[in-house]
């Protein structure tokens, strides 16, 4: 008699988070000098070339491969974000945690430098990195999500606007003991913080904001395989490389690749956009800037691996800003990530 071999076969995948020690106590002012000249990054002009209409080459393609994992959208979870300030200063690198968030800004900050607003919702990760100062356009930012806004101080500019900016706030310069300090660092680079505590700190509710998710892959504009972002070209020039494979485009920085510090693996985005608007100078001695997030502008996307443009606009701080294409339809996004880049409105970006 024949007998069937039935062979079952399970893998298990365990995952281990390593909490850092307790470092000292920050001292009352985080934004200490930068050792570099104020740069001027407006020095570019926008190629206005109009993008011609591409053949489909997207038949058939399964979207369900294109999203990291469990990370970015759709979601359908709690709605929870909490949103953190991640420095980007070379000795910063590699950062931890930005990895695992859903929608990540970056916006000049001074001197060439520029930072993260990382907004956690899907994922929790442990270790999250380094902490920095805000600045008050980046409340702008947290304000559109309604998120839990975790920094570690901020600028005279940011913290008289405290008070008009209704974004609720987890601010470490004032001895919150949710922050630690990692002793391999040299302060002020050494600040992290657990998201999953932020979320249990959360003690309001959250106005939930929908963010526009479709299953098919745009059929508008053109492949691309790199895009340029020229933030800085001694500290920030920002390189993405799509891979067509996985439908992510891996970030890098002055030509070495951006990496997540817990895990080794590379920082990637499958939905990014080049947000343009008016930055300037409010005061010279720091070089803070004012970065004007309210209006429209132009915008350009790079969505499935195809590339094209549109505008964004934004009404008042109780709106979110609407990205839409060239004839006024809001954008959709393919399931993952989100990485939005705030860029000067003279600022060339090179795509290839």
């Amino acid at each position: 008699m024949k007998k069937l071999a039935i062979v079952l076969s399970l893998l298990l995948l365990l995952c281990s988070c390593t909490g850092r020690a307790v470092g000292e106590e920050d001292k009352k002012d985080d934004d200490d000098p930068i050792d570099i000249e104020s740069i001027i990054v407006e020095d570019n002009q926008i190629d206005d070339e109009e993008t011609e209409e591409a053949e489909d080459d997207a038949d058939q393609v399964d979207i369900t491969l294109l999203p990291g994992g469990d990370v970015g959208f759709p979601y359908t979870g709690p709605y929870k974000p909490v949103a953190v300030m991640i420095e980007n200063e070379p000795k910063a690198r590699p950062q931890s945690g930005i990895i695992d968030a859903d929608v990540v800004y970056e916006v000049h900050a001074e001197g060439g430098i520029t930072r993260f607003l990382a907004l956690f919702l899907s994922k929790s990760p442990s270790v999250v990195g380094p902490v920095r100062s805000v600045r008050h356009y980046y409340m702008h930012l947290a304000q559109e999500w309604d998120a839990y806004l975790v920094h570690y101080g901020q600028s005279f500019i940011a913290e008289e606007q405290f008070s008009k900016i209704p974004v609720k706030r987890l601010n470490g310069i004032k001895g919150s003991k949710l922050f630690w300090r990692d002793s391999s660092r040299k302060a002020p680079h050494n600040v992290y913080i657990d998201i999953g505590t932020c979320k249990d700190a959360i003690d309001f509710n959250q106005k939930e904001r929908e963010v526009p998710i479709t299953e098919e892959v745009p059929t508008k504009g053109e492949t691309y395989s790199t895009i340029t972002i020229p933030y800085n070209s001694t500290f920030s020039k920002v390189e993405y490389t799509y891979d067509s494979e996985s439908g992510k485009n891996m970030r890098s920085t002055n030509g070495t690749p951006s990496t997540d510090r817990e895990s080794g693996d590379q920082l990637f985005a499958h939905n990014i956009v080049i947000q343009y608007a008016k930055h300037g100078i409010l005061e010279p001695g720091a070089g803070y800037r004012e970065v004007e997030l309210f209006g429209s502008g132009k915008a350009m996307y790079f969505i499935g691996g195809r590339f094209f443009e549109g505008r964004w606009e934004r009404q008042n701080e109780n709106s979110p800003t609407r990205f839409l294409d060239d004839g006024g339809e809001e954008i959709e996004f393919i399931p993952g990530n989100i990485w939005v880049h705030v860029v000067p409105t003279n600022m060339k970006v090179t795509v290839e």
